[in-house]
């Protein structure tokens, strides 16, 4: 099965599949985006969650209300034994925040998935959520992370993949892994090396892939021209070996040819920023870049 099949989107044209990042944080304007997404007509939509996910973590929002609190009690006159009492309340308070925080959890980030599929009108979204050392935003622990992509496959929104971290401890991707089989959406595995390309890339495929999940994703980062070359040479023999769908890239400047002619080689999707957008990745270019150099 291909990736197209997969994901359900027509057939159009022997070109991959592109894949446009959202990465809008709590201030940013979902409108703009949604303009320039019907306007350029991507195939899928990757929200990246991590651009605003934190925003919303425990730690923010019991800080939050706890300085509403201490704000409203600086503006009271009070003795010192009643400053005292008040300041113990609020940490009760906080043990009762606790006890509440999966349900709001689970509210925001319905909230949150609302705002995303509301605006991006028919188009896929693929669910992603990046941390700092897989060349993301995000700084929630792996407990955070499975919640958040349990919580929004949860959500009654029917995103088209998710995308997991193969680093992800074990039993935490088979909570995600088993949450997205029960809504029916397919399951991305990454690995993201920010750093080199490791020796062995064909190894590293076939391990992945002995997963249950449905498509393959790799990403690194070349020191070389021969790395670029490897990667490229690892995604055809290993899509001439197995049948699960793969996408990869060579990221940087020196990787960038790999986001063009990676389809040649097997891989299925390219990633490409809608033009006048931040791109999500070293390397990464622009739609317009992206269909220049398929002419």
């Amino acid at each position: 099965m291909t990736l197209r099949q997969l994901l359900h989107i027509p057939a159009t044209t022997e070109k991959p599949l592109i894949a446009v990042p959202l990465m809008l944080g709590p201030t940013g304007k979902l409108t703009p985006f949604a303009q320039k997404l019907q306007a350029q007509n991507p195939d899928i939509v990757e929200w990246r969650a991590d651009y605003i996910a934190d925003d919303f973590s425990q730690a923010v929002v019991w800080q939050q209300v706890k300085a509403g609190a201490q704000a409203e009690l600086n503006q009271k006159n009070v003795s010192t034994m009643t400053e005292a009492k008040m300041l113990a309340e609020i940490d009760n308070a906080k043990q009762e925040f606790l006890a509440n925080w999966p349900m709001m959890n689970q509210q925001v980030i319905k909230e949150l998935t609302a705002a995303v599929f509301n605006s991006v009108g028919e188009f896929p979204v693929l669910l992603t959520y990046r941390t700092q050392s897989q060349g993301g935003k995000g700084e929630m622990s792996p407990v955070e992370v499975a919640t958040f992509l349990t919580f929004a496959l949860q959500s009654g929104y029917p995103f088209a993949a998710v995308d997991i971290e193969y680093t992800m401890p074990e039993e935490l991707r088979a909570k995600v892994i088993t949450t997205a089989r029960q809504q029916q959406v397919p399951v991305i595995l990454s690995y993201h090396d920010m750093n080199q390309t490791p020796d062995d890339l064909h190894a590293q495929l076939v391990d992945m892939a002995r997963s249950d999940i449905d498509v393959i994703k790799l990403a690194v980062m070349p020191q070389n021209d021969n790395d670029v070359d490897r990667l490229l040479s690892a995604t055809r023999a290993f899509s001439e070996s197995q049948d699960k769908p793969l996408i990869t890239m060579s990221m940087g400047q020196l990787g960038e040819k790999t986001r063009i002619i990676g389809y040649q080689f097997g891989s299925e999707l390219t990633f490409a920023a809608l033009d006048g957008t931040p791109i999500s990745a070293p390397g990464q270019i622009s739609i317009s870049e992206l269909l220049q150099a398929w002419q």
